[in-house]
């Protein structure tokens, strides 16, 4: 792939045991990674600042800072079949319980899904003159906690002008209904050794109480603190929040004033989109994680955001990034 005419390439690489699939803008240097044998997650970007190049997520160095890391920190991971936490990992979904594997037990909780840690398969590549893009999918094996046959395919795609671009589609592959979430869970960084002096900016309405267990007691608060562009300084956040409905596309906006350096974080609203976004500062401080939502934490118990689909029914749903414009 190293040798493609084209200016938008994806570059296969070694990833310990594994392959790494990159896209490329081969002019301005820019590139996306992503790893299918990790759920599809997103494990580097990196943008162009005049003559440098600037990487933005906090993703994994290597294999062995995967099998260390990935289960307490998620790094770019999908999740899917719902994001965050359900209690206890119980629900019930058509006056069947289920009960889910607990892969959070410090809260007796599941968390962030099935696939994190799930070989997608690689279903086409595209080189192009004016952008690149890579296809993956998954189906969940069946299982007693989530026993719904469904297919997770993503498209994650670089483009010329627009940047970094994340589609994903869910089809339910049975002639019964059943419930779906997705989440998305980079962390970010802006070449700063904290990210107290990042400036943050977010289109928030409320934000969802929660209780010890870090689930939604039903209890929303009006919050508006990074409604207009403001330092991150000293504030701990580890909220969800759900999003002004407004605007077709909501955005997330991070700075560094000293580099005069940004991006921003888009998400497409609306129905069966992308309507909540979790905040969470770890304590490292290193980077700040955010996470657009299509629901709300424990949505297959509280119902909120929750996408049941029909028969045969997909929904799709795009987020992405791009150079913050002046």
């Amino acid at each position: 792939m190293l040798d493609s005419e084209f200016r938008f390439k994806i570059v296969e690489e070694k990833f310990g045991s594994d392959l790494s699939y990159t896209l490329l803008d081969s002019d301005t240097g820019e590139f996306v990674t992503i790893l299918p044998s990790l759920g599809g997650a997103i494990n580097r970007m990196g943008l162009r600042k005049d003559n440098e190049l600037i990487e933005i997520l906090d993703g994994y160095a290597d294999e062995e800072d995967v099998q260390k890391n990935l289960t307490t920190s998620f790094k770019g991971s999908n999740l899917f079949p719902f994001p965050n936490r359900i209690r206890d990992g119980k629900y019930s979904f058509v006056e069947q319980a289920y009960q889910l594997p607990l892969n959070f037990p410090q809260e007796s909780n599941s968390i962030h899904g099935l696939v994190y840690d799930k070989q997608f398969r690689v279903v086409d590549k595209e080189d192009g003159e004016i952008g690149c893009l890579i296809i993956i999918e998954y189906s969940p094996k069946e299982s007693k906690g989530y026993p719904f046959n469904c297919l997770f395919k993503v498209v994650y795609a670089l483009k010329e002008g627009t940047g970094f671009e994340c589609r994903i589609k869910v089809s339910n592959l049975m002639d019964r209904s059943i419930p779906v979430g997705h989440g998305w869970h980079p962390y970010f960084t802006a070449r700063t050794e904290k990210i107290d002096d990042l400036w943050l900016q977010f289109p928030s309405k409320t934000t969802l109480e929660v209780d010890k267990q870090n689930i939604p007691t039903g209890k929303k608060e009006p919050y508006h603190e990074f409604n207009r562009l403001t330092r991150i300084g000293d504030t701990k956040l580890d909220n969800c929040f759900e999003l002004k409905d407004d605007e077709r596309i909501a955005e997330i906006n991070i700075l560094n004033k000293d580099m005069d350096f940004g991006f921003t974080i888009w998400q497409e609203t609306g129905k069966y989109k992308y309507n909540f976004l979790q905040v969470y500062t770890p304590p490292h401080r290193k980077s700040i994680a955010i996470e657009p939502m299509t629901c709300a934490p424990d949505a297959f118990n509280n119902k909120d955001g929750l996408i049941v689909l029909g028969p045969f029914e997909s929904f799709y749903a795009v987020c992405g990034i791009k150079h913050t414009l002046s």
